[in-house]
């Protein structure tokens, strides 16, 4: 099999665009934006009010629903480096209503118009296997420095060793991920099993919640 990663990304995108096309892709889709995924992020904490951040945002399956559970009072803010992906986002929140919502290429950008507001949660769900350690542990410290006192690191690891590694994470395990994360001024919280999205529909998996070190 070619795993050149230009070959693999063509392959990805044709998959994700023909699952979206799919009736039963797209029933479950709504299902999680209206109902399943506002019960998961109420789950993992996220209370009406808040300011949240989804790093690595993809297309919306977190950010949309966290902006119907903040409500008019508060905020989200959706990051992805992907310009297209972002034009999505923003098409759906027009599309469903949810104003509050903004989108930013880059945790600086987004740091620029939260204009000294702290993040009461900060989501970092299914990329970090993406990210070499020099750029995990910046992307670590620029979250520290935006959350609340009392605010959450949210993370979803996947693709780590003995869970159908990839990239970054073929050799770590998800302790040791974690443990890094404890090591860059956080402390682990909370794990919560939870039922979420991954790829394509809702899955059981595990949430890492961790809070800022004093």
């Amino acid at each position: 099999m070619n795993k050149h990663p230009i070959i693999r990304w063509v392959r990805r995108e044709y998959r994700h665009a023909l699952h979206a096309l799919h009736p039963e892709s797209r029933r479950k889709s709504a299902c999680w934006h209206n109902a399943e995924g506002p019960e998961f992020l109420l789950q993992i904490g996220v209370n009406p009010g808040d300011t949240v951040l989804d790093f690595g945002c993809g297309p919306g399956y977190f950010c949309l629903p966290a902006a119907r559970v903040v409500g008019d009072h508060g905020w989200v803010y959706a990051v992805d480096k992907n310009p297209r992906v972002l034009r999505q986002v923003r098409r759906q929140a027009a599309a469903f209503n949810l104003p509050n919502l903004r989108t930013a290429a880059s945790l600086s950008s987004a740091a620029e118009q939260l204009n000294g507001q702290p993040c009461n949660f900060i989501m970092i769900y299914d990329m970090l296997h993406f990210l070499d350690a020099p750029d995990r542990r910046a992307l670590y410290a620029g979250a520290r420095g935006l959350l609340a006192e009392k605010g959450r690191l949210s993370v979803h690891l996947k693709h780590v060793k003995g869970d159908e590694p990839e990239r970054f994470f073929t050799e770590m395990t998800a302790d040791e991920v974690a443990r890094e994360i404890e090591m860059a001024g956080f402390c682990l919280f909370q794990k919560i099993p939870a039922r979420l999205w991954h790829a394509y529909a809702a899955v059981e998996g595990l949430v890492w919640n961790f809070i800022k070190r004093e």
